[in-house]
């Protein structure tokens, strides 16, 4: 194909393209558009972008990403076919129709995530929002995208702009050349390409079939020009979900609605008690249920996490879950059969008191001679189950030297690499079909039930096997967020703090977090880990839930004991301008973190007067994986002897917003996670085993408990998005405690409480 000569004249055939300037307030780039201009080449014919140019013009943000190979679901149309798709990138899709399909790379479980990258690509490209679709992914390499750390959009945000930019100049330079002008005469809108001075236009759809990336399309990537913010359609607007429909209407492809040919149905008897052992069964009744077709056992001894059982292979769910209850099995529960809750929590906190820990923060040399008071409180954050709306459940084909399967999971990757490391396949050889999931809050970024299920396929000598969880398997062997006993300890001099320590108890999770955002000369924080007796995992903001919870309610206490308001206490602590390396994602930036708790003060009216038996709490964190910054003012009263949480209001800093309705329902969702964990979170376990196994005990905020939730989006010059669904909760947790207190006099220091005051 020919290209453009550069060093002559810009002609190609009997078509002369001639590079204008243009008006730069219209552009944002390093380098101008004219630059851009002469350095791009274009011919007729298909357009494929390979991955390995879309990462390395991207660098850090994308480094060690390799994008999944992408194709249609063989499994739920979700109302759109991409027959006669031209790929434009790995991820990226023009129809001749003019439709437009974005391959999602991160997960969607309810967030909204397809949305928000699907109007950051459009965006650029200039697109048609009606015509902008979703598709889900199959990936078959290790490195596919994970999705955590509320860091989806921030990670997306260039990426996705250039994507979409390159292509919508590569469109306008197509359409420039059928017409026989200068490709400053063009412009795009709303999925066409128009001709200045006439009602000439081209659909996408018409043009894709026509262009071709020029030979150093890499570099030019790099350096495609992107629009000033002032100039966005799309972006900070309240745009629909491009979800809901398909969820109302059942075409969301939900992986616990797969339906695959030859397909056996597996339901899993595990046994009660983690890291105890099956020594043997009795499947003489289960064999008698009706559809159920072989009984094998799950064993794998060279992981910590997967659970001894015994797999019902069926030709049904309820003909396996049947089976499951019929079946008789004797197991050596093992080490951790006579847990009980309550001794576990007591010798944390005897632990506390004897165990000095593993240093994990240390700013500036402290005496205790020198400070004239101290003030110490310690606060109980408990083991918390996820809960999700659809259970686990994974379809999974063992092949022998290959496998594929269909799974709604938050990490591909880490499902491919547990497979490769305990069944032996390469991971060239593994296929994962993402699907997006009914809930996952850190459960879905676990992997253990994934290989679980590919384990079940073996066992079952290579059926197709979709395993599902009950929802009472959910609960009970689900993998927990964990346990943290939190001491918190400063020291003043003459009134003011002079230092603060932070020892931390927690149960088989590492990292102390240790966010000391307020200014405080001298700071350190230890921890001391405990063998746990269940599983944990992430759940929906992880450590920080207890470290905000702690740190917000003790700096209230400390502000009490010294007779000053809470709210002025707080900003005399967090200097104007002021960044705080945790040694963590991004450094703390203060005066966002006091421009958030400003906000909410402002917006929830701090300080009113509150009438008999109510009061107010309040309380600000950092979200540091995201970058994001949440405050909230919480009102709380006591109505008939029960504690009622009347209004939260929560101000985010997330940076620049990309759809302002997705940030508030992330942050009333996060209000919502806080309150049910306040209330009804937690877990018992006797004898090693989890009492909980449904939403019967297992409670969650109902309606006509949810107070009034107000959200207020912090205004700042931030150039890019950063995270917000994690950032919420912390703050909440905190508030809430601190404005019970206010209301009745009573401090909160563990979790969940009771709902009635008198029991408080």
């Amino acid at each position: 194909m020919p290209m453009w000569n550069l060093s002559q004249d810009f002609k190609s055939d009997k078509i002369l393209y001639k590079v204008k300037p243009i008006n730069m307030s219209q552009m944002e780039t390093n380098g101008s558009r004219r630059e851009f201009l002469k350095r791009t080449g274009l011919a007729s014919g298909g357009l494929i972008v390979g991955l390995n140019f879309l990462e390395s013009c991207v660098g850090e943000i994308v480094q060690n990403n390799t994008f999944p190979n992408l194709e249609p679901l063989q499994v739920l149309e979700n109302g759109f076919d991409s027959i006669g798709a031209i790929e434009i990138t790995d991820f990226l899709q023009i129809r001749p129709d003019g439709h437009i399909f974005l391959n999602l790379t991160k997960y969607e479980m309810g967030q909204g995530v397809s949305t928000g990258l699907s109007s950051i690509l459009a965006e650029e490209l200039e697109a048609d929002w009606e015509k902008i679709h979703v598709r889900y992914i199959k990936s078959s390499v290790s490195e596919s995208d994970t999705t955590g750390g509320s860091t989806s959009t921030l990670l997306h945000w260039d990426l996705l702009r250039r994507a979409g930019a390159f292509t919508k100049l590569l469109l306008i330079d197509a359409a420039a050349k059928q017409w026989t002008v200068y490709k400053d005469q063009c412009y795009a809108e709303n999925g066409y390409v128009h001709q200045h001075g006439s009602n000439l236009k081209l659909g996408y759809g018409e043009l894709v079939g026509s262009i071709v990336v020029p030979k150093d399309y890499r570099t030019l990537f790099a350096e495609v020009p992107l629009k000033y913010k002032s100039n966005f359609k799309l972006i900070g607007k309240n745009l629909k979900s491009k979800i809901i429909p398909d969820i109302v209407t059942g075409k969301h492809p939900f992986s616990i609605d797969v339906r695959l040919p030859k397909m056996k149905y597996a339901a899993v008897l595990r046994c009660p008690v983690f890291k105890g052992q099956l020594i043997n069964f009795d499947s003489t009744e289960a064999l008698n249920i009706s559809g159920v077709e072989q009984i094998v056992p799950i064993k794998l001894d060279t992981s910590d996490n997967i659970r001894d059982g015994i797999a019902v292979i069926a030709n049904s769910t309820w003909a396996a879950f049947q089976g499951k209850l019929a079946l008789k099995a004797k197991w050596d529960l093992g080490v951790n059969a006579g847990v009980e809750h309550g001794k576990f929590v007591a010798d944390c906190y005897k632990k506390l008191t004897i165990d000095e820990g593993t240093e994990t923060l240390s700013i500036g040399k402290f005496d205790e001679s020198e400070a004239d008071e101290f003030i110490s409180h310690s606060y109980e954050f408990p083991y918390q189950h996820h809960a999700c709306m659809e259970p686990l459940n994974a379809t999974s084909h063992f092949k022998g030297d290959s496998c594929e399967m269909w799974v709604g999971t938050q990490s591909a990757d880490k499902i491919i690499t547990n497979i490769e490391k305990h069944l032996g396949i390469p991971k060239e050889r593994i296929k994962i079909n993402c699907h997006p999931s009914g809930g996952g809050f850190g459960l879905r970024y676990s992997s253990e039930y994934a290989l679980e299920s590919m384990v079940v396929s073996k066992a079952a000598g290579g059926e197709l096997v979709k395993m599902c969880y009950s929802r009472e398997d959910d609960i009970k062997f689900d993998h927990l967020n964990p346990f943290e006993l939190n001491k918190h300890r400063i020291g003043l001099k003459n009134g003011k703090p002079l230092s603060w320590e932070l020892k931390s108890v927690m149960a088989n999770w590492g990292g102390v977090l240790g966010w000391m955002y307020y200014n405080i000369p001298k700071l350190s924080a230890s921890q001391i880990m405990v063998e746990g007796f269940t599983q944990v995992g992430a759940w929906r903001s992880v450590m920080a839930n207890a470290e905000g919870f702690s740190t917000e309610c003790f700096i209230d206490e400390v502000a009490h004991e010294l007779n000053r308001d809470p709210l002025e206490f707080r900003l005399s602590l967090l200097p104007r301008n002021a960044m705080v390396d945790f040694k963590h994602s991004y450094k703390c930036n203060i005066s966002r973190l006091r421009g958030a708790l400003e906000l909410v003060a402002k917006r929830g009216h701090w300080g009113k007067t509150m009438s008999k038996s109510s009061g107010q709490g309040i309380a600000v964190y950092p979200y540091m994986h995201g970058n994001g910054y949440g405050a909230t003012v919480a009102e709380v009263a006591i109505v008939n002897d029960m504690i009622k949480v009347t209004k939260v209001t929560t101000a985010i800093d997330c940076g620049l917003v990309v759809n302002p309705d997705q940030v508030k329902q992330q942050a009333e969702g996060g209000v919502v996670w806080a309150l049910s964990a306040i209330f009804y979170g937690g877990t018992e376990y006797i004898d090693g085993v989890v009492e909980r196994s449904n939403f019967h005990d297992n409670k969650v905020l109902r309606i006509d408990e949810t107070p009034e939730i107000e959200v207020h989006i912090c205004q700042n010059d931030e150039p890019q998005p950063w995270g917000v669904g994690e950032v919420a909760g912390p703050p909440t947790y905190a508030a809430v405690c601190n404005a019970i207190y206010a209301a009745t006099g009573k401090r909160v220091r563990k979790l969940p409480i009771a709902r009635t005051y008198s029991q408080l």
